[in-house]
């Protein structure tokens, strides 16, 4: 795609839609960044963990998790940011748009392809656009054939089932508790990406074919 296009794609975001409520607005540093969409900032001595509003980034040990935070640390780690709160979720954290330098920072994240928005929960346009520019791009994660969602990834983890203590040294490892890429012969765990989630494939044991470079298999 012409970038001409996407960066003229982008500066029309910014006009279109207005952006959430603030209930609360102040200065802080940035002491820690957790992951692609969560930040500790101390404020008057106060630390306070911050979650993204508007934006969902890969978990830390899915694809891209690890450049996700890496991008989020090169924006913020150790600056002084504005914080926007606009509520509180359901762990205690605060929800809120962090802007530096007068730009909003759930917007670079996506603008990078870092970062998913998080539809469920925003219905912010400007984000929305700005995913989907980065999308046709194939900009950062997008590069990927098969990205899954934090949310979908999320998900599988609870409902995977969990490996049993075995009582016997000599007792067969569960056969399905694992993933078959047939197609390579790549195993993949219940907590990978992949899990259930390749072209061709079928359920395996912990020893069939080769372990995948990103779970261990």
């Amino acid at each position: 795609m012409n970038m001409r296009l996407i960066l003229t794609l982008i500066v029309l975001c910014a006009s279109v839609s207005a952006p959430p409520t603030y209930v609360e607005e102040f200065s802080a540093k940035v002491i820690g960044v957790t992951d692609g969409d969560t930040i500790t900032v101390l404020q008057d001595r106060k630390q306070i963990k911050i979650r993204l509003e508007g934006i969902d980034a890969p978990e830390r040990d899915q694809a891209f998790g690890t450049k996700s935070k890496s991008s989020l640390s090169d924006l913020v780690g150790g600056k002084t940011v504005i914080v926007r709160k606009t509520g509180t979720d359901r762990y205690g954290r605060t929800l809120a748009r962090i802007v530096i330098d007068r730009k909003d920072v759930s917007s670079q994240m996506l603008t990078l392809g870092m970062a998913w928005h998080y539809k469920e929960y925003s219905k912010d346009e400007d984000l929305a656009r700005l995913e989907t520019v980065a999308k046709v791009a194939k900009i950062g994660l997008w590069a990927e054939a098969n990205v899954l969602p934090p949310w979908e990834y999320r998900s599988r983890q609870k409902s995977a089932p969990q490996p049993v203590a075995s009582t016997s040294s000599s007792e067969t490892p569960t056969t399905g508790s694992h993933w078959l890429n047939t197609n390579g012969g790549t195993r993949h765990n219940a907590r990978c990406q992949y899990f259930k989630n390749t072209k061709k494939g079928r359920l395996c044991g912990p020893t069939e074919g080769k372990p995948c470079g990103k779970c261990g298999g």
